[in-house]
């Protein structure tokens, strides 16, 4: 058949990682196109089993590179990625002015936030205000400051700076700039409060077991703990440096300095995940105490551990959260020097546990009906957990079935009745 129409072909000049062999860069099985990109446009599309790492000494050259929410890319050792890099990070919409908020900071260096930003990402507004915060520990409250919509306090995302987000929908937002491709430091203060909101700096997951126990990190926190927001309980979680959660690119977390100084991300704590919130496995005996007023959740969780002492162990126990302080909360405090220390995590020995009996805080209203609950694995099957109520001296059996009603007639915010 012969036709006189024109015949139009479109070339895509975007190659695509597919991961089809393995996770090295220069791999071209790896790419939809058969071929590694040298000056194309790159996308990483997210969903897949093999993210890339651009391996030691390697130069990639493209244009530009864009980044799904979920997906992930490293420059190992000395090698460098030119041109502009674009992470995208899905953020969940939650009605109202005190849901739906998202601690999240620039894996890339050189994104510019103003109210044309926060327009473009659908961030939310609130009068004047976007929802775009600061954090300022150098005041005891009102600690968030608001991008304000006149730009009179717009600026650049600092390099492992932490934000809050707040949307007006269920988007990906955007950071466009140069990756970091070396150790990265963050300055942390000492203010009215010891907490610092940082973030992770790199466009991949980072261990937070190795950030913590670097020994010049480490010696300039208050423990070797960060603490990650929950949008659903909104509610800070804390995760201890044992536990090895994987923080995700542009994943903003506290941590609570000691000494004022500059900690250091290591390029080497970099890793592909397929998942945001990743713990160790681990069968280790634990007892999760839940705790509700009839609106929020709180808990407080009992690690029995061999390495374990009645004490404080770095890296082992982790306090509740105080930059922002809960109204109401549940927390334990140690069995041996005690130093009124509230604890969200606290490993205690893997011996003698009939013997140990853990003091339980509640901060909570009067007037509220409070119920505890209990979680328990691995625990030997003959141990029962007891709640003891010494106000009413009254000793209730807690498993999966049981659970502990009691209406507060005074405000609470302490240990002395609940072990």
């Amino acid at each position: 058949v012969i036709s006189d129409s024109p015949i139009t072909a479109t070339i895509s000049d975007i190659s695509t990682w597919i991961g089809g062999t393995s996770s090295d860069w220069s791999i071209s099985s790896n790419w939809n196109t058969n071929v590694v990109p040298t000056t194309a446009k790159v996308l990483i599309p997210s969903g897949l089993t093999n993210y890339p790492t651009v391996t030691d000494g390697i130069n990639v050259s493209t244009s530009n590179i864009t980044i799904e929410s979920g997906a992930s890319l490293i420059a190992s050792g000395t090698s460098t990625v030119a041109g502009n890099v674009t992470y995208k990070r899905n953020l969940t919409f939650t009605a109202g002015n005190s849901e739906g908020w998202h601690l999240v900071g620039s894996p890339v260096s050189g994104q510019a936030y103003n109210n044309v930003y926060a327009t473009t990402n659908s961030l939310a507004t609130s009068v004047n205000k976007r929802g775009l915060a600061t954090y300022n520990n150098g005041v005891a409250t009102d600690n968030w400051i608001y991008l304000e919509d006149d730009d009179s306090n717009s600026g650049t995302f600092g390099t492992a700076t932490g934000y809050s987000f707040k949307t007006s929908a269920t988007v990906d937002v955007s950071f466009t700039g140069a990756m970091n491709t070396d150790n990265v430091d963050k300055a942390i203060t000492i203010g009215a409060t010891p907490f610092n909101l940082i973030s992770n700096p790199f466009t991949s997951y980072i261990n937070s077991e190795a950030f913590l126990d670097l020994a010049s990190n480490s010696e300039k926190l208050t423990s070797k703990t960060i603490w990650i927001w929950n949008p659903s309980t909104k509610n800070h979680d804390a995760k201890i440096s044992s536990e090895g959660f994987k923080v995700a690119p542009g994943q903003g977390f506290f941590v609570s300095g000691s000494t004022a100084g500059n900690l250091t991300f290591e390029e080497g704590i970099q890793s592909h995940n397929t998942a945001d919130t990743f713990l160790k496995a681990e069968a280790r005996p634990e007892i999760i105490l839940n705790t509700t007023d009839g609106e929020l959740i709180r808990y407080t969780k009992i690690y029995y551990n061999g390495i374990a002492t009645k004490g404080f162990d770095n890296g082992y126990d982790g306090e509740t959260f105080g930059g922002v302080p809960n109204s109401f909360d549940v927390f334990t405090q140690l069995l041996e020097d005690n130093q009124g220390k509230n604890y969200q995590i606290q490993s205690i020995p893997n011996s003698d546990l009939e013997s140990m009996v853990i003091p339980v805080g509640l901060k909570a209203a009067a007037g509220k009906e409070i119920t505890f609950s209990v979680k328990v694995l691995n625990l030997p099957s003959h141990l029962e957990i007891f709640l003891e109520d010494r106000e009413n001296n009254i000793f209730t059996s807690l498993d999966d079935t049981n659970n502990h009603k009691v209406t507060l007639t005074t405000v609470l915010n302490g240990i002395g009745r609940f072990y």
